[in-house]
């Protein structure tokens, strides 16, 4: 599942730190609190001043599950088919095309400042009529009277395809919106998958 982490009210704690055991105080053998490290300061729209190899300790943090997303099938799937982004050929899509930084291959481990985030939630807020209207495919299925009677499972056969509102899909939308919005001001957002 992929799971979106926030972080907001950044402050600055060390620099030039090593990824390795950064999460320890070098000076009481503790585990920090509430600190993260940036490994690589934002490259979408700018640092917003953050330092790579950094320790920043924060304010409030919250992962956003997907876990609620659509059954089946990928979140990320469903927003890019609703905004016409081809996941077989990614580099056909406008460089600064909506969601291009939740869809494109090149930013899966990116780490987004608040420059990003406020672009991300500007997509969101355009794209919200649509993805409210977002719709489901359920294909109705019943067994297959006419199969052979040596056939000791009846396969089954499609006799019609309904479409209903994606309540997961649009529940979501809104859930990772409140995410990026809670990092325009001094804040980041990863995605990373857990499993």
């Amino acid at each position: 599942m992929f799971v979106y982490e926030m972080c907001k009210g950044l402050k600055l704690l060390a620099e030039g730190v090593s990824t390795l055991g950064w999460w320890i105080d070098p000076e009481t053998g503790h585990k920090w609190e509430n600190a993260t490290y940036i490994d690589e300061v934002p490259g979408r729209y700018g640092s917003d001043g953050l330092k790579s190899a950094s320790i920043y300790t924060y304010e409030l943090r919250h992962e956003y599950s997907l876990e609620l997303g659509c059954p089946g099938r990928d979140w990320h799937d469903v927003l890019a088919e609703m905004v016409g982004f081809d996941r077989d050929n990614q580099d056909a899509y406008p460089a600064d095309g909506p969601f291009i930084e939740l869809l494109h291959y090149d930013y899966s481990m990116e780490t987004f400042g608040p420059s990003a985030a406020r672009k991300i939630v500007a997509d969101f807020d355009a794209w919200n009529d649509r993805a409210s209207k977002a719709m489901v495919k359920v294909e109705i299925y019943k067994k297959d009277a006419d199969a052979p009677d040596f056939l000791h499972y009846k396969p089954s056969k499609l006799v019609g395809v309904k479409h209903f509102n994606d309540h997961a899909f649009y529940l979501t939308y809104w859930w990772l919106r409140s995410c990026f919005a809670n990092a325009t001001e001094n804040g980041v957002v990863r995605c990373y998958y857990k499993l």
